[in-house]
């Protein structure tokens, strides 16, 4: 009902002389590929101003850069570097079909550039172009084997069509290449999860907790997913260690621990940490229907009723308002 799906990892933008992935956000550092190379495949040699673009890139002056690729492309139409780094400025400038119409060029004009393959093929899954997004991951993939993010992005694109098993393999891939990688890890625990093999994703999130620590985002997913794989003491431990994480936490990570503490059978926890929530949000009516429930359960039917009824105060047709006006009945009943 409350469930919550990690942020998905996005490092699909590559940079073919870039250092490092200058702007897509990430859960954490260091995850997914840096520049592509090695002898299996040829990226193109970079020109005067293709080099001068790559720069400005990695000093962030996306404008700039852009203006040297353009120039490069005038100097050369046949540049697929060229093209490739205007896609990665384009997208940074939330010119996604610009991008999308460079990175095809690219290709076009060097059919086995991983880089424009795979920034392509993310740029499609998230428009739900899931069939060419998974033909130009898998080239991606092929093109650049070694590479742990384009099978990580290839097995988010085949979760996302609803092909699991082939997900599975793919986050499996992934790992094997880059055994560190956490939000794969995360990933793939979920998905399995997901898929009904509760104990085989339990070891993944599990082992992923191992190396989560001060990474918010890792540690709500690896708790909701632990929590719904029937272990509340991990999901307890994994969601504490997120609220740890901040000064100020949000109601809903707040809710996502109550739930998880309830699952533990420490239902005053719960109540307190739904309360918490409450104070810092009054108008949050997600709590106000979780602690009407555990109230409920409690047989402190007072103050549950009065949380139903703030509930359906703030959410008249909120997805559980029918649930809501069920149970308040109920309560009405027992006064």
């Amino acid at each position: 009902m409350f469930q919550v799906r990690v942020a998905r990892l996005l490092v699909a933008v590559w940079c073919a002389g870039c250092a490092s992935d200058p702007g897509r956000e990430r859960p954490t550092a260091g995850e997914g590929d840096e520049r592509l190379g090695g002898a299996e495949r040829s990226v193109p040699k970079a020109s005067d101003s293709v080099k001068a673009g790559e720069e400005k890139l990695q000093q962030n002056d996306v404008p700039g850069a852009r203006a040297l690729f353009e120039q490069a492309i005038a100097e050369n139409p046949r540049d697929a570097r060229a093209h490739l780094d205007l896609g990665l400025a384009l997208e940074l400038q939330g010119e996604a079909a610009g991008a999308v119409k460079a990175y095809r060029t690219a290709i076009e004009l060097q059919p086995d550039l991983a880089e424009a393959l795979n920034n392509l093929g993310v740029l499609l899954r998230d428009a739900g172009e899931l069939d060419e997004a998974i033909d130009l991951l898998e080239r991606a993939a092929k093109a650049k084997p070694g590479s742990a993010a384009a099978h990580m992005n290839l097995a988010l694109a085949l979760e996302d069509a609803g092909k699991a098993e082939p997900a599975v393999a793919q986050y499996r891939e992934a790992l094997q290449l880059n055994p560190e990688d956490l939000m794969t890890r995360v990933n793939l625990g979920l998905l399995l999860i997901d898929s009904g093999k509760a104990e085989d994703g339990k070891a993944e999130l599990a082992q992923a907790a191992k190396a989560a620590s001060g990474n918010r985002p890792a540690l709500v997913a690896i708790g909701n997913g632990l929590r719904r794989a029937g272990d509340a003491p991990g999901a307890v431990a994994a969601l504490q260690a997120a609220v740890a994480t901040e000064e100020a936490p949000t109601p809903a990570l707040l809710a996502e621990l109550a739930q998880a503490q309830r699952a533990a059978e420490d239902r005053e926890g719960a109540i307190a940490t739904l309360e918490r929530a409450l104070k810092l949000d009054p108008r949050y009516a997600t709590g106000h229907y979780l602690v009407g429930g555990m109230l409920a359960g409690m047989k402190r039917f007072k103050p549950a009723r009065e949380h139903y009824k703030k509930y359906l105060e703030l959410e008249p047709n909120g997805p559980q308002a029918a649930q809501a006006k069920e149970r308040l009945q109920q309560l009405e009943k027992l006064k």
